[in-house]
């Protein structure tokens, strides 16, 4: 149980701090560009990990490697490409609250693709922080006249998420196979690479990078803290915990990103965003506690099975 605590802060802590690193990399070179030099270069530091581990790269099925692809798809090109698009056009704070959205995504996908059942703690926590969602929503709708964007980077980070949740459930089924986490990461960051390259040559984006002080220090902030180690703790949740538990990752994060986006971004504070922080971490609390107290377990999680009226 110690190990997933440390594997999910270690997800929320490094990716609160995402979004508004990929901000610094965007005056230098362009969203999609920087994608596939991102995954590329983590790809390369993931299959150097693995030798240096001694992990199996190459005794892989084809169908393990569409998967890999199918992930690489959907996770590392897909989902970045439309996340770094939607940066340029609002806040990262609420660029990362679109993400939170992922949770629902996670939970209903196993239970239609992979018949992993709802959990009623999981689902009471998944609705605890949708409430703090909508108070977060309701703040930044107010604001939608002075940044017109917003809402178009909010409705493409939705779509992002929808792209992002079909790899996770793709991740699952290869760990079912017993797919190391290190090589499944190695081979589907390299397949996402080679379809954001893809991308870049389609739609004719140039790959030139302006090196400079922020891009450089931003670009190895997200290509070893923001993809190398925050998806192997992830992914790692995924194996221990479930997709629908592990998305809550996506909830604690933006939290984080609103505190970072506070003084990198001048974002000011409001009862909406104070009480939609609020429910979020009860969400949490409520969803990933492993004894939940026991007033709050029988009025949200119903009587516990020794409760006599």
């Amino acid at each position: 149980m110690r190990t997933n605590t440390v594997y999910f802060l270690i997800c929320a802590i490094i990716w609160g701090l995402t979004w508004i690193a990929i901000k610094y990399q965007l005056p230098y070179v362009d969203g999609t560009a920087a994608v596939f030099y991102r995954f590329l270069f983590s790809s390369l530091v993931m299959f150097g990990i693995c030798l240096v581990t001694k992990t199996s790269l190459f005794k892989l099925s084809r169908t393990q490697h569409f998967r890999f692809a199918s992930q690489g798809l959907f996770i590392f090109s897909i989902n970045y490409l439309l996340t770094y698009w939607a940066t340029s056009m609002a806040t990262s704070a609420l660029i990362a609250l679109a993400f939170t959205s992922l949770i629902f995504f996670n939970m209903f996908g196993a239970r239609l693709f992979l018949n992993i059942p709802f959990e009623r703690k999981v689902v009471w926590g998944g609705l605890l922080s949708l409430l703090g969602m909508v108070f977060i929503s309701f703040n930044e709708y107010q604001n939608i006249g002075l940044h017109p964007g917003s809402l178009w980077g909010f409705l493409i980070g939705l779509f992002s998420t929808i792209s992002a949740s079909a790899g996770n459930l793709v991740s699952y089924l290869n760990k079912k196979d017993n797919v190391p986490t290190s090589a499944n990461n190695s081979w589907a960051m390299l397949y996402g690479s080679g379809f954001s390259l893809l991308a870049c040559l389609i739609m004719g984006k140039s790959l030139y990078i302006e090196v400079t002080q922020p891009f450089v220090i931003s670009f190895f902030y997200l290509s070893i803290f923001g993809t190398v180690i925050s998806f192997w703790a992830y992914f790692k949740l995924i194996e221990n915990i479930g997709p629908a538990k592990a998305a809550f990752t996506s909830i604690a994060s933006p939290v984080i990103a609103l505190v970072v986006s506070t003084f990198m971004e001048d974002l000011s504070w409001t009862v909406f965003l104070a009480l939609g922080s609020l429910f979020c971490i009860m969400g949490n609390v409520v969803a990933l506690a492993r004894v939940p107290q026991p007033l709050l377990q029988r009025l949200l999680l119903g009587r516990p099975k020794n409760f006599r009226s």
